[in-house]
């Protein structure tokens, strides 16, 4: 009798398991209607601090080994203005690149610039280069710098010109 009833328990347990795992493999994909409504995320800018030299910098966000950081000559960022950012980052070789990509995929080059700069009062590791970017709109834009391997990103919010 107790063998029956613990035959039953385990066959019920079994397949309320089987159930379970079963849902749990189940995709749940967003439909068209729940994509139009959601709403977007607010910008999570980079963390500003003050450097030594009484600008604000900030330390990007580096995915592979080394730094990369950002000086940057404004205070706020609107669209439509002319921005000064200095970059030094750590890494090989000359070769500096950097973009900036908006939260919608837009993606703008540096107005002027890198220009390389051979001396600077601004300490941090690395070498560095100066450039100026014109953000055509407002938003939340990431910018990537990269030289040689060492690759670095920076969130800046656009605001309004």
């Amino acid at each position: 009798m107790i063998s029956k009833l613990l035959y039953k328990f385990f066959k019920a347990l079994t397949v309320i398991l089987s159930i379970g795992s079963l849902v749990g493999c189940i995709a749940i994909t967003p439909t068209s209607e729940s994509l139009a409504t959601a709403t977007p995320a607010a910008c999570q800018p980079s963390r500003l601090q003050t450097s030594k030299i009484e600008f604000p910098e900030i330390q990007g966000t580096v995915s592979t080994e080394g730094e990369m950081w950002a000086l940057l000559f404004f205070d706020k960022a609107h669209a439509k203005e002319d921005l000064k950012i200095v970059w030094r980052i750590t890494g090989s070789g000359k070769q500096f690149t950097v973009h900036a990509r908006n939260e919608d995929g837009t993606v703008v080059s540096p107005t002027w610039g890198p220009d390389d700069h051979g001396s600077s009062t601004w300490e941090r590791p690395g070498y560095e280069w100066g450039t100026g970017f014109n953000f055509p709109k407002p938003g939340c834009w990431t910018l990537t710098a990269t030289r040689g391997t060492t690759i670095g990103e920076i969130r800046l919010d656009i605001l309004a010109p």
